[in-house]
């Protein structure tokens, strides 16, 4: 677990910037399943990501959540908030694919 908000079995690395915390997890180039049900969608998919960047904020329940198609910020495909009230985001794999969720 990782900030008490995030839960995950991928390798990542956490860099500390200004009041921010950004948690680059490394997906291999997996196909992602985003389940966000606040959308309106039952699920987002990316397919063959790099990467997933998660940027914590010191003051705030939300995050947010960058796809990445390489290992940098600057390669951003999509990005979204996540407002993680009483909850958490489990983003994990299962040998086929990354599956990123938020749930309690």
């Amino acid at each position: 677990m990782i900030d008490n908000r995030i839960c995950t079995n991928l390798k990542y690395n956490i860099f500390q910037r200004d009041n921010d915390t950004d948690v680059f997890l490394d997906t291999n180039h997996m196909v992602i399943d985003c389940y966000l049900p606040d959308t309106g969608n039952q699920r987002i998919q990316f397919v063959s990501p790099r990467a997933v960047l998660i940027r914590l904020g010191n003051f705030s329940e939300k995050i947010t959540v960058h796809i990445l198609s390489d290992m940098d910020i600057y390669s951003s495909i999509a990005n979204f908030e996540i407002d993680l009230k009483a909850t958490r985001i489990y983003i994990h794999s299962d040998e086929q694919k990354v599956i990123l969720k938020r749930a309690i």
